[in-house]
């Protein structure tokens, strides 16, 4: 892949092109990238997706746009939610575990 700035719209293209999958071209690359711009929401701070990043990219400098929202985004990361069914189900277990 010749070295440039690549646009998703020119990944697709390009994977198209090279029969592969523009998502898979791109985590490719990624190692040989000088600046990779992406969401920091969705890659970054996500610890099942940041473990893929490569190692080169660990050692890097990192800037957050809209950092503003960072504390909240992590927050978001490591919750989950639970809906009501589940809650009574896992306090009905809780309640028949200790009995």
């Amino acid at each position: 892949m010749p070295p440039g700035v690549y646009t998703l719209a020119e990944l697709r293209v390009l994977g198209k092109q090279r029969r592969v999958c523009p998502n898979f071209l791109a985590r490719q690359m990624v190692k040989y990238a000088n600046v990779v711009v992406y969401s920091y929401q969705q890659y970054l701070l996500d610890p099942k997706v940041a473990n893929i990043v490569p190692r080169k990219m660990q050692e890097c400098v990192v800037v957050f746009d809209e950092a503003h929202n960072i504390d909240n985004v992590c927050i978001q990361t490591l919750s989950i939610s639970i809906c009501k069914k589940t809650q009574e189900g896992l306090a009905f277990l809780s309640r028949r575990h200790k009995n």
